[in-house]
């Protein structure tokens, strides 16, 4: 059994050398077709990379639906991703019945390439930690924000203003 809690300050659980505002970040993943996903098949593109330890948790799956709803009506040149380490299968379950299909969902079940370059997890239970960046059209880090505690949703209205500086 795992040791440790997600609970409490997520700084004092998670590595301090995480990725940073001005980082450039490249990673693979897993669609939810199993087929392989690489950010940088996205350049020239603005993206919100939305972070969920798991879909099935009641405020994942909220955070999955606000930013579904409302980064693709706001922000339709942005493109929106969300990962946890959920397999691909649990995550086209969860969100089969809203999702857009500009929204892609990523699984970082198999290879782990976001979790360990980034360091957004809980090393104890190898769940990612619930967090937002957005990322230019150069895959740079231009906002990150660390959710703490990871029980609460993120603040949503200082994404979208900050979406609004750059759309």
């Amino acid at each position: 059994m795992a040791k440790g809690t997600l609970l409490g300050n997520v700084f004092e659980k998670i590595s301090n050398n995480h990725i940073k505002v001005g980082d450039k970040l490249s990673f693979i993943a897993e669609k939810t077709d199993l087929e392989d996903f690489d950010l940088n098949s996205l350049e020239n593109k603005y993206k919100v990379i939305s972070t969920i330890p798991s879909i099935d948790t009641s405020v994942c799956l909220l955070q999955t639906t606000q930013f579904n709803k409302t980064i693709l009506e706001k922000y339709p040149d942005i493109q929106l991703i969300t990962i946890s380490r959920d397999l691909p299968f649990a995550l086209n379950r969860a969100c089969e019945s809203f999702l857009h299909p500009q929204h892609l969902l990523l699984s970082d079940a198999n290879y782990r390439d976001f979790g360990n370059k980034t360091k957004l997890y809980f090393d104890f239970i190898n769940l990612l930690i619930r967090t937002v960046l957005v990322l230019d059209r150069e895959n740079k880090v231009i906002y990150l924000q660390i959710v703490s505690p990871v029980t609460s949703e993120p603040n949503y209205q200082e994404v979208y203003d900050f979406l609004a500086t750059i759309n």
